[in-house]
C-alpha cells in the first residue's frame, strides 16, 4: 500500500511549488494524472480553473523516481488553490486512493494566474481629421497652400509744412562787398612782405650758443658685490609623521561599518563582536557583506546561523534552514575555509537521518549540495 505525503518544494523558497511523494511506488505510472478531492463541498474537485463540480484530472509539471518513491512536482497553477488541511488523493493509473494532509505552502508572490483578468480600459478613438476643403476653381492641386496677397496699407497723407514767408527785401549789399575786397587786399600785402620783404635773420656766431647747453650726467659706478657666505651647517629637518587615530567601528550603522572598514576581515571581526553583544541582525548583515567581499570564514559563520545542528532560535532566525546551511558550507569549502569541513559533515549526517525517517526534502538537499 502506498503512503502519500506532500511538502513544499525546497528548490522554490518563493512559494507556489510543492512535491507529492508516493512512498512504496517505485515505477513511474504511464499516466501520472491524478485527482484532488475535498469532502462536504459542492465544488469538491480541483480542476483547471479551481474548485469545480465536474470531474477533472490534473497533470503534474514533472515526475521523478527516487529511492523513497515516485515524486510528483506541482506548480502554482495547482498549489495556489490548496489550503492546509485534509484532502483525498487519487491516481487511477496506479490504483492509489489515499487521504492526504496538505501542508501550509505559501502561494507564489503575485498569484497563480487564475485570477479574473481585468479588461484594459478602452482606448479613446482619435477624432477624425476634418474634411478637406473643396478645391477652388482654377486650382489643380486641392492640397496646395493658398497664399493671399497682403493688404498694402494706404499711404498716409503727407503733412503740409508751412513754408516760411518770403524774405523781406533788404537794402543794397554793395558796401559789404567793398569791405570784403579791402580785407583781402590787406591780407595779400602782409603775406608778400612776410615772404619777400623782410630781412633774413643773421646766422648764429660761435660765441653765441644756439641752444641751451646739454649736461651729461656721469654714469653711476657699480657697487662691489659682496661674496656670498656659505650657509651654516644645520641638521636636516625630518618631517614628523602625524599619529593616526585607530579606526573604531563601535556605534556605527551597518552601511557605515562596510564603508569605513579597512578590509573584509575587519567587517567580519565587527560582525563577531556584535553577535557576542546580542546584535544578531547586525551580525547577519555584516557577515553577508564580508562574504560578498571574499571573506571565506564569513560563509562558515553564515552557515552556522542556518544549521539545524545546534540551532538556537532567535539568533537571528526563528527556524533553521538546512538548504541555506548546506549552500553556505559548500561555498566556504570552495573558498578555502578549512573550518567549514567538520560542521558540514555533521549536517550531512543529520540529513541522512532525516531521509531514513521519511523527510522528502532531505534527499533533495543532499543531491543538490553533495553530489
Amino acid at each position: 500500500m502506498s503512503v502519500v505525503r506532500a511538502a513544499a518544494d525546497p528548490a522554490h523558497p518563493e512559494g507556489g511549488h510543492a512535491i507529492i511523494l508516493l512512498q512504496g511506488l517505485m515505477d513511474i505510472p504511464a499516466d501520472p494524472r491524478f485527482r484532488i478531492l475535498r469532502e462536504g463541498w459542492g465544488k469538491g474537485t480541483l480542476g483547471p480553473e479551481g474548485w469545480q463540480v465536474s470531474d477533472a484530472l490534473i497533470a503534474p509539471d514533472r515526475v521523478e523516481a527516487s529511492p523513497q518513491g515516485v515524486r510528483l512536482y506541482l506548480g502554482p497553477q495547482v498549489v495556489d488553490w490548496l489550503e492546509a488541511g485534509p484532502v483525498i488523493f487519487r491516481l487511477p493509473d496506479a490504483r492509489i486512493d489515499a487521504p492526504l494532509f496538505w501542508p501550509d505552502v505559501p502561494p507564489l508572490h503575485g498569484g497563480s494566474g487564475h485570477t479574473m483578468a481585468v479588461p484594459p480600459p478602452p482606448v479613446p478613438r482619435a477624432a477624425p481629421p476634418p474634411p478637406a476643403a473643396a478645391p477652388l476653381p482654377g486650382i489643380e492641386d486641392p492640397d496646395a497652400t493658398i497664399v493671399l496677397p497682403r493688404a498694402v496699407p494706404a499711404p498716409e497723407p503727407a503733412l503740409s509744412v508751412p513754408q516760411p514767408a518770403a524774405m523781406a527785401k533788404r537794402g543794397s549789399a554793395l558796401p559789404w562787398i567793398l569791405l570784403v575786397l579791402l580785407l583781402l587786399a590787406a591780407g595779400g600785402g602782409g603775406a608778400y612782405w612776410w615772404l619777400y620783404g623782410r630781412e633774413p635773420p643773421a646766422p648764429p656766431t660761435e660765441s653765441e650758443p644756439t641752444s641751451e647747453p646739454i649736461i651729461i650726467a656721469p654714469e653711476p659706478l657699480p657697487r662691489p658685490e659682496r661674496p656670498a657666505l656659505p650657509p651654516p651647517d644645520l641638521p636636516p629637518v625630518r618631517p614628523q609623521a602625524e599619529p593616526q587615530a585607530p579606526v573604531t567601528l563601535d556605534g556605527l550603522s551597518v552601511p557605515e561599518v562596510v564603508a569605513r572598514a579597512t578590509s573584509p576581515a575587519a567587517i567580519a571581526g565587527e560582525a563577531a563582536r556584535r553577535y557576542e553583544a546580542g546584535r544578531y541582525d547586525d551580525a547577519l548583515l555584516l557577515w553577508e557583506a564580508a562574504a560578498r567581499a571574499g571573506n571565506a570564514s564569513s560563509l562558515t559563520r553564515l552557515a552556522g546561523l542556518y544549521d539545524p545542528v545546534g540551532f538556537t532560535p532567535g539568533r537571528p532566525f526563528r527556524d533553521p534552514d538546512p538548504r541555506q546551511a548546506a549552500r553556505h558550507y559548500r561555498e566556504a569549502v570552495t573558498a578555502g575555509d578549512a573550518a567549514a569541513a567538520a560542521p558540514r559533515a555533521r549536517l550531512r549526517q543529520w540529513l541522512d537521518d532525516r531521509a531514513r525517517e521519511g523527510d522528502i526534502n532531505a534527499p533533495l538537499t543532499i543531491r543538490d549540495f553533495w553530489q
